[in-house]
């Protein structure tokens, strides 16, 4: 089996993770807001911990959704320059920013890893939700491995859009 069509396939189902998380993550955020304004200011009480599981679960769609991006090519980058050279040369340009967004994430990830080991060691838990610390810290380390998984990706298959990635997966 050719490693392109490993990486295709892996394409396929970290898509459909993805989205489900986007959803699920994003669906959550919409009732834990809804709840809190309910109860805030309809029955003028509300429970403490709601804002901040709100914005940690909002924060974690938006990161995957950023993981998203990244597989169809739509995130974040400077383009200027490629775009004003000849085609072989930006497309080698384009292969050195994705092994430097590669390198810069993994770094991230490695030192995000570090830092919950340390949280993990000090034992310290949020006041207003009671969660542990370093859970609510591994969330970054864990979504830059997933953004090294995808450019990992995106070097091997290129940039993907839904529809390839069914058309891939026929």
């Amino acid at each position: 089996m050719k490693i392109e069509s490993v990486a295709v396939r892996l394409d396929h189902y970290l898509s459909h993770i993805e989205d489900f998380c986007v959803v699920a993550l994003s669906l959550g955020a919409l009732a834990l807001g809804i709840m809190q304004v309910t109860l805030r200011y309809v029955f003028n009480t509300g429970f403490e911990w709601n804002e901040s599981l709100f914005v940690l679960v909002t924060v974690t769609a938006m990161l995957m959704a950023g993981v998203r991006a990244v597989r169809e090519d739509r995130h974040i980058a400077v383009d200027i320059v490629p775009s004003m050279l000849p085609g072989f040369i930006a497309a080698k340009m384009k292969l050195i920013a994705l092994a430097a967004s590669l390198g810069l994430c993994a770094f991230l990830a490695w030192c995000g890893w570090q830092y919950v080991g340390f949280a993990r060691m000090m034992n310290t838990a949020s006041v207003e939700t009671g969660i542990k610390d370093w859970i609510v810290y591994s969330i970054m380390p864990t979504v830059m491995c997933l953004f090294s998984v995808r450019y990992i990706l995106r070097i091997i298959i290129g940039p993907r859009t839904k529809q390839a990635n069914e058309a891939g997966a026929s």
